[in-house]
């Protein structure tokens, strides 16, 4: 009978050993040289329990320009535009076939009227949703006051035209 001196499985040893040298090295690299993960969060403290807060309910006209509607609209906007439309309405980040706000280049027509029609009922044929039942109708004023904040192609429907469709508009 032939004797085996060889008590240790050498191919295993080196690779017991090549993979505790791995996990040293990766370990040393997470704690004393990668910087970790930045996710740049903007954290904001709470507004006072005492400060004003805006209610849109008690604007009788959110069509009619307004720094306070607008930035109602802004918030509306991020929760429920943002995401197609680019958070700056430029379509970074969004859909590439939404439309650009910023640039205005309409596709059921310019102004306040028919900017609210397409809220109320989307664009048919398209990825533009109805948002009737998600957001009321002054909330639709004020996404649109942001909008108008926003864009190059301002509206040039009169405040006349705009208060006579807004007294009929659901």
């Amino acid at each position: 009978m032939s004797e085996n001196h060889d008590h240790h499985n050498q191919r295993g040893l080196l690779a017991f050993l090549g993979s505790m040298a791995f996990v040293f090295f990766f370990f040393f690299y997470i704690v004393f040289v990668n910087k970790g993960v930045t996710l740049d969060e903007k954290v904001s403290d709470p507004a006072p329990a005492d400060a004003v807060k805006f209610d849109l309910a008690s604007v009788k006209e959110p069509w009619i320009e307004n720094a306070d509607v607008a930035k109602v609209g802004q918030k509306l906007y991020a929760q429920n535009c943002a995401l197609c439309h680019g958070v700056k309405g430029d379509l970074v980040g969004g859909l590439p076939n939404a439309r650009n706000l910023v640039e205005g280049k309409w596709k059921a027509g310019e102004g306040l009227i028919n900017h609210y029609k397409v809220l109320q009922n989307g664009l048919p044929g398209t990825q533009m949703a109805s948002f009737k039942a998600t957001l009321k109708p002054n909330e639709r004023w004020a996404v649109l006051n942001y909008i108008n904040t926003i864009t190059n192609n301002k509206s040039k429907d009169t405040a006349e035209d705009i208060a006579k469709f807004a007294s009929s508009a659901d």
